[in-house]
């Protein structure tokens, strides 16, 4: 299964600037760090890729380490980092964190697409409560068996080749973190239709880097917040705090 994330990792471009708040592909966790801000804390991303919400955090004033079990993904994000300048509060290390945890605890930990690939998700959940302070918060996301194009089965060739092992219902995932001890504060059900069509195929690709320019980014997000309520999500997003 590394295979896939190092090809994947290996074929990611340089990043030329950190992302704005209303980036297309990124604003639904954005928007969750301004309503839980990560100014002055230690925080892990777990699954980081090549650090595009690390370079975010950083500059709001968070203390980040981020890990990726891709050699491609983490030599590509401290490359990213010297690009961008940024020097000081941030780490990258290449750890599969179900096998060896990273040293010391967190206020804040994201999990964000990662849970779908890991065979025990429960032991995924523990360990990040291990990891996280008292009070600490998990930011977590994973694709939904709600997708309208996953009831439709048009995803499972897509599911196959990226490696995920499972989808979640709602209540299934909340219940996965509820079990291990956590406090769930909120749950969101975001990517509408559109979105995930332009996630899940190649053609959507090159659309993506048009849409992720105003006015259009906007735009389509509109469109698609407005088909959730009618045609289901295709991600969960969940804040689960450690007491």
């Amino acid at each position: 299964m590394n295979l896939i994330y190092e090809v994947y990792h290996g074929r990611r471009r340089t990043q030329k600037h950190i992302i704005r708040e209303d980036d297309f592909t990124y604003h639904y966790i954005l928007s969750l760090f301004k309503k839980y801000d990560v100014k002055n804390e230690k925080v892990l991303d777990i699954g980081c890729g090549v650090g595009t919400i690390d370079f975010y955090m950083v500059k709001k004033g968070a203390s980040v380490l981020g890990i990726d079990i891709s050699r491609n993904g983490i030599n590509t994000a401290k490359r990213n980092a010297a690009k961008l300048g940024i020097k000081k509060n941030l780490r990258f290390e290449v750890l599969d964190f179900t096998k060896s945890m990273p040293k010391g605890r967190f206020d804040k930990i994201i999990c964000s697409e990662v849970l779908e690939y890991i065979k025990s998700d429960r032991l995924a959940v523990i360990t990040m409560f291990k990891l996280l302070k008292k009070g600490g918060i998990v930011v977590a996301s994973s694709p939904s068996k709600n997708a309208p194009l996953y009831k439709m089965r048009a995803l499972k060739t897509f599911d196959q080749k990226v490696g995920h092992l499972r989808r979640y219902f709602e209540d299934e995932f909340v219940n996965l973190f509820k079990r291990e001890g956590y406090i769930v504060l909120e749950t969101r059900k975001t990517e509408g239709f559109l979105r995930n069509f332009l996630f899940t195929n190649s053609f959507g690709g090159f659309l993506l880097r048009i849409l992720n320019k105003k006015p259009f980014s906007k735009m389509v997000t509109f469109i698609d917040n407005m088909m959730i309520p009618l045609f289901g999500e295709s991600d969960i997003y969940l804040v689960a705090q450690k007491k």
